[in-house]
């Protein structure tokens, strides 16, 4: 406690007694990654619903879906970076970025059927650092959003 001018004590500055709500609280990294991936299957789900959508209303190309389905899983997976970066308060590249490899990983094994049957090519590299990029962005601006 710091005394102002009239001598009654004040708190410092530094040390700020102000409530937290319970939706700012802070978790460790494993809890706020995992709580990142479960919103980007959630975000990813409904992206491809809207794609379903407007390839049923407007009939386009196979290369314009195959556009949107990427930009719709860079798009997921940001939104599980900015998800596990706010939750973690800290270290949103990290987080964010974790939650983008792991998500990537598991959405080329998914799509291959099995681990063994993923290539290992230039394409799955860069699809892996793409994803990694956009959830480290989202993780920072979930960060600066605390």
């Amino acid at each position: 406690m710091a005394a102002d001018r009239t001598g009654r004590g004040r708190p410092d500055r530094g040390q700020s007694d102000r409530n937290v709500s319970p939706e700012r609280v802070e978790c460790g990294w494993f809890l706020a990654v995992v709580m990142g991936l479960v919103a980007s299957v959630i975000a990813l789900v409904v992206v491809f619903i809207a794609v379903a959508v407007y390839d049923y209303v407007a009939t386009p190309h196979a290369a314009v879906l195959d556009t949107l389905a990427s930009a719709g899983g860079y798009l997921a997976t940001g939104i599980g970076g900015f998800v596990a970066g706010r939750k973690s308060g800290r270290r949103g590249l990290t987080c964010g970025g974790l939650v983008g490899l792991v998500f990537a990983a598991g959405i080329l094994t998914a799509g291959a059927g099995s681990p063994v049957a993923v290539p290992f090519t230039g394409a799955t590299l860069q699809r892996l650092l793409f994803s990694a990029v956009a959830g480290g962005v989202g993780g920072m601006f979930g960060v600066a959003s605390t």
